[in-house]
């Protein structure tokens, strides 16, 4: 697997401290620098969970904003690569947690016009965390 930072069209340099980790074909199609995952949310958390121990810290939340948006399937986690040479042990309580939870779900499906509204709540959601960037 090779790590790849992000780097948005059109946008400044700034992000490169920054990887987005998602299974969104439409976030892949937008940063296509991120990392695509093949698989479901719980996937995406596990291999941005990788990325901790490699000195990244959470920047969005590894969960939804609410219990509705658990079901989305598509799942978009930004990261930031971290100056400090530890972490506080936070971030990987919360990707456990959110794991746990999210191995419980049973998810939408990605098919069709539902599936590409998902998508685009997913992809929303990610660019307002970005706003802070």
């Amino acid at each position: 697997m090779n790590l790849l930072l992000l780097k948005p069209c059109n946008e400044g340099d700034h992000l490169d401290k920054f990887l987005i980790v998602t299974n969104n074909p439409n976030v892949f199609g937008k940063y296509p620098d991120s990392l695509l995952v093949d698989g479901s949310p719980v996937d995406v958390i596990r291999e941005a969970g990788k990325f901790l121990v490699e000195g990244y810290v959470l920047w969005s939340s590894p969960l939804p904003p609410n219990g509705r948006l658990m079901e989305n399937p598509f799942r978009s986690l930004v990261l930031h690569k971290s100056e400090e040479s530890s972490s506080s042990g936070r971030d990987f309580l919360l990707v456990q947690s959110a794991e746990d939870r999210l191995s419980r779900m049973v998810f939408l499906s990605a098919e069709g016009p539902r599936g590409e509204d998902l998508a685009f709540m997913d992809l929303q959601l990610l660019e307002i965390a970005l706003q802070g960037v």
